[in-house]
């Protein structure tokens, strides 16, 4: 069967063009929300966490040990004496916890397991295009047919390990946000009651 150019440069241009645009997707999906998890998890200094919290949330991606805080101030003031401090600081951990895992960890998770079964499906496809390739035969088709379906899995799950092996690293970075935002406020505390003392003396002196 004599070689067709145009449907064998055709076919040499689909398969990649086919795998790049399925990978595409949930991977850069994937490494968004990645970039986005890094901003919320980043560390905040302790006079700027002061001066952020003096002033209403405005940041969309605000930092993890900001938004602990709020939420943390926020069930103080609502529940008042009624309840232990460190139910609510427990509570309060656990609530920035789950907005994390909604927004950001899960979501990641979903993308990153989309691409093993694509890796599979480009593996497929290049072995389609493999075979279509002897009957237009095309040397160049060949090679790259059979490339494509050695390289689609190895890329699908190198895409994948990357994506869950970041999701562990933001997970980390995002328990050292709760933990900051826990010192600080134990820190602040306890200046609190030491703010209050120098007053008292004088109306004690005073009696």
């Amino acid at each position: 069967m004599n070689p067709d150019p145009g449907v064998g440069l055709s076919l040499h241009l689909l398969v990649p063009l086919t795998a790049v645009a399925v990978f595409a997707l949930p991977f850069s999906r994937g490494l968004r929300l990645c970039l986005q998890a890094l901003a919320v998890t980043r560390a905040v200094e302790p006079g700027e966490i002061e001066r952020r919290l003096e002033r209403p949330a405005r940041e969309p991606l605000e930092s993890i040990t900001l938004r602990m805080l709020r939420v943390l101030r926020r069930a103080l003031r609502e529940a008042g004496d009624g309840h232990p401090a460190e139910f609510l600081i427990d509570a309060s951990r656990q609530y920035v916890a789950n907005e994390y895992e909604a927004h950001w960890a899960r979501p990641i998770s979903m993308s990153a397991n989309l691409l093993p079964p694509l890796g599979l499906i480009g593996t497929t496809a290049g072995l389609l295009a493999l075979f279509l390739s002897k009957e237009v035969d095309s040397q160049s088709l060949e090679l790259g047919a059979l490339g494509l379906a050695l390289i689609s899995t190895i890329a699908a799950l190198t895409a994948y390990a990357w994506l869950e092996a970041f999701k562990v690293r933001l997970y980390h970075r995002m328990l050292a946000r709760l933990d900051d935002a826990l010192a600080f406020f134990r820190s602040t505390s306890a200046r609190a009651p030491r703010r209050a003392e120098p007053s008292a003396v004088p109306r004690a002196a005073q009696s």
